[in-house]
């Protein structure tokens, strides 16, 4: 029983170690991902193209598990492992019953998991450490992440209020697709408002406001938490530089 737990304890720490190494170009992979995931998968989702929402979602699951075990954040790493557990049982019940309640607790799930990875990313982003590109990259991640946390609760919200949202119309048997939701997401985010799909209800109306300020004060808070860092690296730079000219500067003892 020793040796097991001592075996279990030497895995857990080489996985940390591993995850740790790769943490910061996983922020770059991540992002790519996403994009892909936005901006292709998504899309052809939606058209009924299912194989590439698949093989996209399992190396999400990847990289998202890279970095969550690399941070070692203990809560994140059970929320993630719950929320992705119910992910799955609602997507497999969903096959046998196609019930509304069904499609709720997978879009909770989603939005669960979603809000666990953001704390994780933004503890990589924002700790202690050089500013490097990965990291603003990671900004990035962040940023989008806002975005289809936002557009599982549209997606929520349009489950339990069928007329939330007025000139979201859906084709056949694509109303679990992300894809429009994504869309209005994201035209919350950036302010855009074309106009085309407008809440309806109160619920609605309140996390599009919501978003549309968030989307306001992120490049904000991003830049200025990143400029404090990119400052302080630089005079902790400059202090080591000084204590190592001291330390190697002749003294009057020298010969």
């Amino acid at each position: 029983m020793i040796y097991g737990r001592q075996y279990v304890g030497n895995w857990l720490q080489h996985a940390h170690a591993v995850s740790k190494r790769y943490q910061d170009p996983g922020l770059s992979a991540l992002l790519v991902v996403q994009l892909v995931l936005i901006f292709v998968v998504e899309p052809l989702a939606s058209q009924g193209v299912a194989p590439p929402l698949t093989a996209t979602g399992i190396v999400i699951v990847g990289l998202i598990l890279l970095l969550v075990v690399g941070a070692q954040k203990l809560g994140a790493i059970i929320i993630v492992v719950v929320a992705g557990t119910l992910r799955l049982l609602a997507a497999g019940a969903g096959l046998i019953w196609d019930a509304p309640a069904i499609e709720a607790a997978g879009e909770i799930s989603a939005v669960l998991a979603l809000l666990a990875i953001i704390w994780t990313i933004s503890g990589i982003v924002f700790g202690p450490g050089r500013i490097t590109a990965h990291r603003v990259r990671g900004a990035i991640v962040l940023y989008l992440s806002i975005a289809i946390v936002f557009a599982y609760l549209y997606q929520f919200i349009a489950e339990v209020i069928p007329a939330a949202f007025s000139g979201l119309t859906f084709r056949g048997a694509d109303r679990s697709a992300l894809s429009p939701f994504l869309y209005y997401s994201l035209t919350s985010l950036t302010t855009l408002g074309f106009g085309d799909i407008t809440p309806v209800h109160e619920f609605a109306r309140s996390f599009t406001v919501l978003e549309a300020l968030l989307g306001q004060l992120f490049p904000a808070v991003i830049l200025a938490r990143i400029l404090m860092l990119y400052s302080d690296d630089g005079k902790l730079s400059v202090e080591r530089g000084a204590i190592i000219a001291t330390n190697s500067a002749p003294t009057e003892l020298d010969p």
